[in-house]
This record gives C-alpha cells, structure tokens and sequence, in this order.
C-alpha cells in the first residue's frame, strides 16, 4: 500500500506540473498556437508541421469547454533551427462530454531536448490519443473521475520515453505501447530506458501495455473491480511491477521472444477473491514474484499460473515465488529449463500447489 500512494502521489505532481508548465505565449519557443472553444461540436486543429518541417521549436494548446469536441495537435521536426536541441510542447484540456484528443510529436532520434504531451479530460465517453517520436519524449493522460468509458492511447518510439496515464471511470481501456511508433521520416531504432506508468481507478478496467527493447519498465496499478491487465516484453533486462487491489482481477505477463532477463512483480492484494495472475517467461532468464494476499477470512479462491520456459546457465538464473493466503487458492508452477528455483508459500486452508520441473 505504502508504494501504492508513493507512485499515486507521483502521478499528481507530474501531471500538474505538465499541465501549469504550459506558458502561453512562450518565451523559448518559435512558434506559438492557442485555441480557445466553448459551445457544442467544436473542431480545433493546430499544425505547426507545414510541409513536415519547421523553422523551430513550437509550443500549443486547445482548450474546449464543449459537447462532442474534437481537438488534434501535430509537431513535426527532423532537424532543430533553434540552438540547443529542440522541444515542442503540446495541452489539450476539454470539459463537459463526448471529447476526442489527438497529439502527435516527431522530431528526430538523438535530441538534446524533448517533447511534451499533455491531454486531460473531464468529461464522460472521453478519447485520448498521443503519438511521439524521438527520444526524451513524455506523455501524458489524465481522465479524471467525472469520465465513463474513457480510452487512452500512447504510442512511442525511441530512447528514454516516459508514457504516463491515470485513468478513473469506469469500463476504461489504456492501451501502451512503446516500440512501435513509426510516423514521419527516418529509421526507427530499438527502444530503451523508457517507462510507463499508469494509475487505474476504476471498475472493469482493461489494461494493456506493450515494450520491445532494453530496460523498461512498466509499472501498473490498478483499484477496481473486474478489472484486466496484460504486459507484453520482448528485449531485455525489463522490469514488470503489476499492483491490483481488486476482486475478481487478471493479470497476464509474458515475455517473448529472444528475451532475456526480465523480472516481473504481480502483487493482488486487499481482500483478494477470484484473482488469476499468469506469468509466461521465455528466452534467457527470468524472474517471477505473485503475491496474492486475503485479508479476510475465508476468502481466496485465486490462481497463479507461471511458465518459466528460459534458458538459464546458473542457479538464480530462472526463479519463480509465489505467496498465498485465504482459502482455495491454486499455484501451479512449469519450469522447462535446469537451474530452476520454485518456492511456493500458502496458509490458510484448502489450496492447491502443484511444480512441475
């Protein structure tokens, strides 16, 4: 719990920041843009990208106070005219209902500078999109608890990314993806050091997040009900960290391909009753921790799955722990290399554990 508000009160301050950093007109940047819409079925557009290339660095927001708004920014540089690098930054803010946001950032690979996203939505049947390009690049969502059925969309490709979404409201999507982004000129490298965090309050969560390159890490927590969650590795030396203070969760964390020592962390805890985290680690390595605690008496009736199919050349190399508490839980282990570890804690009554090496 204690960590659990840490990052919570992390995604305030950084979300706030995001959005009072915005200084209009700027002083730093080249190009300046702001629209301003209140009434019903707005359009507003800014693109400082004529014909893909600008003499500079650019600063934009949108802010609607409007039913069914439609708001959409885009940024594109490949070479910076400003000294020092170069650093779009970009708001949208809508209230009331039905609101749909779009930000897209290019500039290129190797940048001193970065570019910053913000979207925050308070309104029902909210849809938030960013896609960036380039690296030191951050992104923002924040869809408050006034939102029903919000969706939230982050694309990004390059070095030292960070993707952040707090998301309240119930029947939420968060989609993640980092690695995949492709838009605009120039060869996308392999990713690393990135990081996405995202904070899930509401009910029937569903929760996705994917991240293809060297150390990542994805850090998700979700307090709800219903709700899923599903991690997708490939690369190496990852970090998983899944906290889902809920009943009735799933979690789903694989790690694919040539991966090579990942480690994930799934911790179900607060009461937890009918909860399924599944671990599936191939490649070279792994590491898998499951906790899926009950504080209440006679609860339980949650399942652990992990499937440790890596290649391991040392003792430590591929480890799975799983600590259960209540009653009725299952844990079932398969480790299909040599030099596995299993260690499987329950008490309480009536579980099931079963390894297989």
């Amino acid at each position: 719990m204690k960590r659990y508000l840490i990052l919570a009160a992390s995604f305030s301050v950084l979300g706030f920041a995001s959005a009072q950093a915005q200084v209009f007109p700027s002083a730093t940047h080249d190009n300046s843009a702001r629209i301003t819409q209140t009434g019903n079925l707005n359009v507003g557009t800014i693109n400082q990208a004529v014909n893909n290339i600008i003499n500079g660095q650019g600063n934009a927001e949108i802010i609607q106070s409007s039913n069914r708004g439609d708001a959409a920014i885009t940024q594109t540089n490949a070479n910076s005219a400003v000294p020092g690098g170069f650093d779009n930054t970009a708001l949208i803010d809508q209230r009331r209902i039905r609101n749909t946001a779009s930000i897209d950032q290019i500039h290129d690979y190797n940048a001193t500078r970065d570019n910053r996203a913000t979207i925050v939505q308070i309104t029902p049947d909210a849809l938030a999109s960013i896609g960036q390009r380039g690296d030191k690049n951050t992104a923002t969502i924040r869809q408050f608890n006034t939102s029903s059925t919000p969706t939230a969309s982050i694309q990004q490709n390059g070095k030292v990314n960070t993707a952040i979404v707090r998301q309240e409201g119930a029947n939420g999507f968060v989609d993640v993806r980092q690695g995949t982004f492709d838009a605009g000129a120039g060869i996308s490298p392999e990713t690393f050091n990135s990081r996405v965090e995202v904070d899930n309050l509401g009910l029937n969560a569903n929760i996705f997040v994917s991240q293809i390159g060297q150390t990542h890490i994805a850090d998700i927590n979700e307090d709800g009900a219903n709700g899923t969650i599903t991690v997708e590795m490939e690369g190496s030396f990852n970090d998983v960290i899944v906290t889902q203070e809920s009943t009735n969760g799933t979690v789903e964390i694989a790690t694919m391909g040539t991966s090579f020592s990942n480690d994930v962390v799934v911790v179900q805890d607060i009461s937890d009753v009918g909860s399924t985290a599944r671990v599936t680690q191939s490649g070279f390595y792994g590491r898998s921790e499951i906790e899926q605690l009950d504080s209440v008496a006679g609860g339980g009736d949650n399942l652990a799955d992990v499937d440790q199919s890596g290649v391991a050349s040392g003792v430590g190399n591929i480890v799975s722990t799983i600590l259960q508490n209540g009653g009725l839980n299952d844990a079932f282990v398969t480790q299909a290399g040599a030099f596995s570890l299993s260690d499987i804690m329950q008490t309480g009554v009536g579980h099931t554990a079963t390894v297989t090496q």
